[in-house]
């Protein structure tokens, strides 16, 4: 009879235990897929974040492009631009030089007082006309570097050395030809340095 006993509390502990380890492995069980659901709805929802930031990107990269097609087109009428001054000036430099060889046959005819009064008008035209000429060269080297930099074949490193071997070499012409310092920094945008070091490299 204790055996009977024995047995009947054993096996109904038993039964607890298991009961309990079934209880305890349907919790687990449901905790994991709770936390699985989690996971995949804050997975959801960063996909979206990722998505809003991706369409984001595309839309500044599409602003970013139109705002480089309109500023390459600015370019492109200010090389027009430059390019219809230059032809002008260089139409007004050829009317001026007839005119100054109409001036030269009409002082050939005058009398010597006429003539010295005439080569003084002369003398101030071909002023004006060295001035043009000189103005309209560096408008015309404008022109060239403006249509250069629109060039995508040239590296833009290439442009700006080229733009500064260009500073130097007229610095030191003006060097040469006795201008000061000060005006040559203001004309060419360099420093005091710069020009200084130039005019000691002669």
């Amino acid at each position: 009879m204790n055996t009977i006993v024995v047995l009947s509390i054993f096996g109904f502990f038993f039964l607890l235990l298991e009961a309990l380890f079934f209880m305890s492995c349907f919790r687990w069980l449901s905790n994991g897929k709770r936390t699985r659901d989690r996971e995949f709805s804050r997975l959801d929802q960063e996909r979206g974040e990722l998505m809003e930031l991706q369409q984001a990107v595309s839309r500044e990269l599409t602003q970013a492009k139109k705002i480089s097609e309109e500023t390459l087109s600015k370019l492109k009428r200010v090389g027009a631009d430059a390019h219809a001054e230059w032809m002008e000036m260089t139409q007004k430099c050829e009317h001026l030089m007839v005119d100054l060889e109409a001036k030269s046959k009409e002082l050939a005819e005058c009398s010597l007082n006429q003539v010295n009064r005439q080569r003084m008008q002369l003398e101030k035209s071909v002023q004006v006309a060295t001035q043009t000429s000189s103005d309209l060269l560096e408008t015309t080297n404008s022109a060239k570097r403006i249509l250069r930099f629109l060039d995508e074949n040239i590296p833009s490193d290439e442009i700006f050395k080229e733009l500064q071997a260009e500073k130097y070499a007229e610095a030191r012409r003006l060097i040469h030809e006795g201008k000061e310092l000060g005006v040559i920094c203001r004309k060419l945008g360099l420093s005091q340095s710069e020009v200084q070091l130039l005019s000691y490299m002669g």
